[in-house]
């Protein structure tokens, strides 16, 4: 987030966090990283990171490394300026209120379906309250994706969608809205072990609320 200025592109940002999990002994990426600034947030495997960072634009950081056979996934949105707007605001919000209720809602019993089908009704309202649909089945215009998918020894693992969950297993919680006319896309992306309770959320200590984000950045 702090290597974030205009004018960079977004394969040198891609390779700060390369060189930074070599540093720290992990050979091996997940998958191949997304950096994707302006418009190209709203592709949902945007692999080129070849575009040059604009002041006022967001960056949708999709990244993971491998750690002894085992593999994380995790995505954050952020300013490239530092600063959200108004607008990107906004949206953020939405989709970060969308990501904490999931993560509360998610424990052993529950299947995929109902997990996914939950989610889904959340972004719906969202973006109804955002001015972007007036209908359930507009929602595919800014929301084309399942809430998440099952991860462990690959970023991709199987899972059943109507067997309940199991506690030990790990999933990733990844509500995002894409609005291309506004060339706006907000991912934030968790990985979650499944309790008998409840889940642990293995990635809280990366941040994602505003103003962490901001007061990062700034410093």
């Amino acid at each position: 987030m702090k290597r974030s200025k205009a004018g960079l592109f977004e394969y040198q940002l891609e390779s700060y966090f390369d060189q930074h999990i070599k540093y720290h002994g992990q050979k091996q990426n997940s998958f191949k990283t997304i950096a994707a600034t302006g418009v190209n947030a709203t592709i949902l495997h945007y692999v080129f990171n070849n575009t040059k960072l604009q002041d006022g634009e967001l960056v949708l950081f999709d990244l993971g490394c491998c750690t002894d056979y085992y593999v994380s996934d995790i995505t954050r949105t952020f300013p490239v300026n530092g600063k959200f707007s108004k607008r990107q605001a906004e949206v953020y919000q939405e989709v970060l209120a969308v990501n904490k209720k999931c993560i509360a809602f998610l424990k052993a019993g529950i299947t995929w379906k109902e997990y996914h089908e939950f989610a889904r009704g959340l972004i719906i309202e969202a973006c109804k309250r955002l001015g972007l649909i007036t209908e359930d089945k507009e929602v595919i215009n800014y929301y084309w994706h399942g809430i998440g998918h099952s991860i462990g020894l690959d970023t991709h693992d199987p899972i059943l969608y109507n067997e309940p969950l199991q506690a030990g297993t790990v999933l990733t919680v990844e509500p995002g809205i894409y609005i291309s006319e506004e060339k706006l896309g907000i991912r934030i992306e968790d990985n979650v072990v499944i309790t008998e309770e409840g889940c642990i959320n293995l990635s809280q200590d990366i941040i994602k609320e505003i103003k962490d984000i901001e007061e990062f950045m700034k410093k």
